[in-house]
């Protein structure tokens, strides 16, 4: 079941990054549609990332050696969330993305607080900012007072 879809967020993250380059829709080239992508995606990606450096992503994710490679280069700062979610999950995070050490902190907290405290933390950056890990290292502490909070 799809928790959250980037898709869900692509046309508010369009009308940004066209405010911030000047360009109409009808100008966007390729590379300006994958930036528009991660602008809807990063608080989502954010989340991924959280769950990857926790070790609980879902079983799902343990299946492939070279998304493993990938995830441990996430962990390292080589690569970004923004990999694994775009590359692993289609910018879609649905349940099979998370542990079911945790389906019941995520249920509650995504849900019903992430998407404000994510918005309350990036500012005037929301859908219109690619990850950085600058900016998730930051916003990292929250979730894990909200997950500490939960138990």
């Amino acid at each position: 079941m799809a928790i959250d879809k980037a898709e869900w967020q692509y046309d508010s993250a369009q009308q940004y990054y066209c405010e911030q380059t000047g360009k109409k829709p009808e100008e966007l080239t390729e590379q300006d549609v994958d930036i528009i992508w991660e602008y809807a995606g990063n608080h989502i990606a954010f989340f991924i990332t959280w769950l990857l450096r926790h070790d609980l992503l879902g079983d799902l994710h343990n299946e492939d050696d070279h998304e493993a490679a990938d995830i441990e280069a996430v962990k390292k700062q080589e690569k970004t969330g923004m990999d694994i979610f775009s590359k692993y999950c289609d910018m879609v995070f649905t349940d099979e993305d998370v542990s079911d050490l945790v389906m019941d902190f995520v249920k509650d907290y995504y849900d019903k607080q992430y998407l404000k405290d994510y918005g309350e933390y990036m500012g005037d950056k929301v859908l219109s900012t690619r990850f950085s890990w600058e900016d998730y290292l930051g916003f990292e502490p929250v979730i894990d007072r909200a997950f500490d909070k939960f138990h």
